[in-house]
């Protein structure tokens, strides 16, 4: 049986069409495929849909195209020039009206006529018509009609679904391709907004439009779908709302250290990739540079005709798409990352757009160049970070894609001897194919911190240096170093910067060996005087890891991060059951920090409006006066495990003592509820005017804790995030240390912790507990070593 497309300038125009002529056949119809409209919805016919639209509907038989207006002859022409040389032999273009021509075409063409018959059957549609009006005669009955049973819906059906998106990165890449891998096939046009924000719309065949929308933790996804196929449509997005699109948002008891890294993909890189030496991540380089651009040189490409172009596309496509598949089967892939490209790669908006230049004129080089370089911008100006960083992706496919068409290997070219390697940005599937004996590390122009490449390096302990601007005048060959610790760069090293480097790691190693010989000591100065030195933690495998290193204790359990994936509240008895767990684990006193869901790390089952400005928006206790119970919930479990382990509680984000007020009898009643002792109380001082007025309260808290990684980038105005900005957020500067100066001289005799990354630097020790820290919370890996710096003082 033959296919058939209607091309029209108007897609609701070809849908109804198509839709009435489907009416006639109820059974065995042709296959019909629409090209109609622009993507923007403006009128207009386009070449490259109308090449896809015949090859959807190819058959042996043949495909017969019937349009609406003069220009579409000129499109569908140019489409069948692009078509394989067989393919568009079997096309034939109709003069026959479009809607009677497609009327009888799709009676002849369900009884098997050929193509030829077909066309005849469309071109004569209007004989009777014509016979009518000019003749004055009653028109003789030109088909019969078999009516479609009673079940099946009007072709103008409409549904519209919506559900409240719980993943806690939103509908970003990875759901959104599930949603579309989903939706293929059927018959239903299904178009997409975010129903809290009014963003959109977008389409349901393109993924990135989707993943466009930002569509966050705890807002509202809407589809509104039409066609034959909608009801269909609508259960199959309520069935992937129910399975959270495809994500493993696991309960907590089956967690691994991933739930609680804050790194999605880390702890999976680290089992991938195998041990890596410890602290190697840490090392001063010294190296010759490699520099590997994401736009390798297109001097030397010679475009062909429009047609070959789009044959050298679809090579491409299918070269990239293997080569990741080849690195996935490999076992060395982050999960998720590269099936993610795979779907990327794949996206209508992608292939299309680039189809569509190529058919425009201009060749395959520009049109990927275009066409992605467009696409990640418009990633770049995502609100929410995680999304951001996904334009890194796209660059990354972009790179690969331009590679193939070049003819170059896409496996990475490994120079014969070590170099540093120097980059725009870090992407996954360059970080994943690294040899870390020939690669001493990566210095990257842009990127930030949490991107895909970035935590695929470090997992194998490879050093990386991100959002270094000077390394754009490095040229290839030239001798760099870097200290990853120290964020140092140095375009033109010497020797005696080459014997400092080697002094600084022959140090870094010396300290991590001694320090891991005396881990399980207590940390105690010279003068006598004992630091407490606690462990940050996110996971039980945290609590683990501290262990293993001689914690004191945890300084801050981030409960946010633990139940990060939870769709409802964690029940009281779960989380007094992980509280437990945390304490019994590390042996020593935890701190239970309280919710502190941000945009960085959201919680599904909070509520989650879009803010300009997350950081400054509803945080911590700011959040809790909104979900009292939740608020309570925690506090109950938190004294049901005080009665096992040793425990106190740590209330973030605090302003102004009326703040800390409330919070304090919210504990008092729920311990007076439960009749058992008390706790010792605290609150994280993250907020300058809560460490310039910190005296007043003095009679609220048992304790205080300095967060140094916000308290920084308010007191400097500077986002620790934003490269641009970044050495005006270092927690070190002289204001930050006064701020921490004031806060002790304001609390005599109540303990004072820094738990902010200042804490974990080996060279602010020192000046930590000169200001007056009582102890320091630290990452994991670093609590044996700050506790042996702590015992050179």
């Amino acid at each position: 049986m033959i296919g058939i497309v209607v091309v029209s300038h108007s897609r609701p125009l070809a849908d109804d069409v198509v839709a009435l002529a489907q009416q006639m056949v109820p059974a065995d119809a042709p296959r019909i495929a629409v090209a109609a409209g622009m993507d923007d919805g403006s009128f207009g016919t386009d070449a490259a849909a109308i090449a896809l639209a015949i090859a959807s509907v190819d058959s042996p038989d043949g495909v017969l195209v019937l349009l609406d207006l003069g220009s579409a002859v000129l499109s569908t022409e140019l489409a069948i020039e692009f078509l394989d040389g067989d393919l568009a032999k079997r096309v034939m273009i109709s003069p026959a009206p479009l809607v009677e021509g497609l009327l009888s075409a799709v009676v002849s063409a369900s009884t098997g006529a050929s193509l030829v018959e077909v066309d005849q059957e469309a071109r004569g549609a209007l004989q009777a018509k014509s016979a009518h009006l000019t003749d004055g005669k009653h028109s003789p009955e030109l088909l019969q009609v078999a009516r479609p049973p009673a079940k099946q819906p009007a072709p103008n059906h409409r549904v519209v679904w919506r559900a409240t998106v719980r993943n806690p990165h939103g509908i970003h890449v990875r759901p959104a391709a599930m949603i579309v891998t989903s939706l293929r096939g059927l018959d239903a046009d299904v178009t997409f907004s975010n129903a809290s924000t009014g963003r959109g719309t977008a389409r349901g065949d393109s993924l990135s439009s989707i993943a466009g929308l930002e569509v966050a933790c705890g807002q509202i996804l809407e589809a509104r779908i039409s066609g034959p196929d909608a009801d269909t449509a609508r259960d199959v997005l309520a069935g992937l709302a129910t399975q959270n699109y495809g994500e493993d948002l696991k309960p907590r008891a089956a967690r691994t250290s991933e739930a609680g890294s804050g790194h999605p993909g880390r702890a999976a890189a680290v089992r991938a990739f195998g041990d890596v030496p410890a602290a190697a991540e840490r090392r001063a380089v010294m190296a010759p540079v490699t520099q590997v651009g994401l736009r390798p040189p297109v001097g030397d490409y010679r475009p062909l005709t429009p047609k070959d172009e789009l044959a050298r596309f679809n090579g491409a496509v299918a070269e990239v798409d293997e080569f990741l598949d080849s690195i996935i089967a490999g076992g060395e892939a982050v999960p998720g990352i590269l099936e993610a490209q795979r779907m990327m790669l794949a996206d209508r908006e992608l292939q299309h757009g680039v189809v569509g230049r190529i058919t425009a004129g201009f060749s395959a080089v520009d049109a990927v160049d275009d066409q992605l370089t467009g696409m990640a911008r418009s990633f770049d100006k995502f609100t929410d970070a995680y999304l951001r960083e996904r334009g890194q992706d796209l660059r990354s496919l972009r790179r690969m894609l331009l590679l193939a068409l070049l003819g170059r290997r896409l496996e990475q070219e490994t120079p014969d001897e070590p170099r540093i390697w120097v980059l725009e940005e870090l992407d996954a599937a360059t970080a994943m194919r690294l040899d870390p004996r020939l690669c001493m590390g990566v210095v990257t122009i842009a990127g930030g911190s949490s991107g895909h490449g970035m935590l695929a390096a470090q997992a194998r302990g490879i050093p990386v240096l991100t959002g270094c601007r000077e390394a754009a005048e490095i040229t290839d060959g030239q001798l760099v170093a870097f200290d990853p610790v120290a964020r140092e760069f140095w375009p033109h090293p010497d020797q005696a910067l080459r014997v400092e480097l080697a002094r600084r790691n022959a140090e870094r190693t010396a300290a991590a060996e001694r320090a891991q010989l005396r881990a399980h000591e207590p940390a105690v100065t010279t003068s006598g005087q004992t630091i407490k030195v606690e462990a940050n933690i996110g996971s039980v495998d945290d609590a683990q890891a501290a262990a293993h290193q001689g914690a004191d204790g945890s300084g801050v359990v981030r409960t946010e991060n633990i139940f990060a994936k939870d769709l409802t509240a964690p029940s009281v008895e779960a989380q007094t059951e992980v509280f437990v767990r945390i304490g019994q684990t590390i042996g020593g006193p935890i701190t239970i920090r309280t919710w502190d869901p941000s945009g960085d790390k959201p919680l599904a089952f909070m509520p989650n409006q879009p803010e300009d400005n997350p950081a400054l928006g509803e945080r911590g206790i700011r959040m809790m006066r909104k979900v009292p119970q939740i608020f309570r919930d925690q506090i109950k479990a938190a004294l049901l495990a005080a009665q096992q382990v040793d425990l106190q509680l740590m209330i973030p984000m605090v302003t102004d003592p009326e703040e800390m007020a409330w919070a304090k009898q919210q504990v008092e009643t729920v311990r007076a509820e439960l009749g058992v002792d008390p706790v010792p109380v605290g609150m994280m001082i993250e907020v300058p005017a809560a460490a310039l007025r910190v005296a007043e309260f003095a009679a609220l808290v048992d304790f205080v804790s300095v967060g140094t990684n916000d308290l920084s980038q308010y007191t400097q105005a500077a986002d620790r995030t934003n490269d641009a900005v970044r050495q005006l957020a270092r927690q070190d500067s002289p204001a930050v240390l006064e701020l921490i100066r004031l806060i002790r001289a304001a609390l005599p005799g109540i303990p004072m912790a820094v738990c902010g990354d200042l804490a974990s630097d080996l060279d602010a020790t020192r000046t930590l507990i000169e200001l007056g820290a009582d102890e320091l919370s630290v990452r994991p890996g670093m609590v044996a070593e700050i506790k042996e710096v702590v015992r050179a003082i």
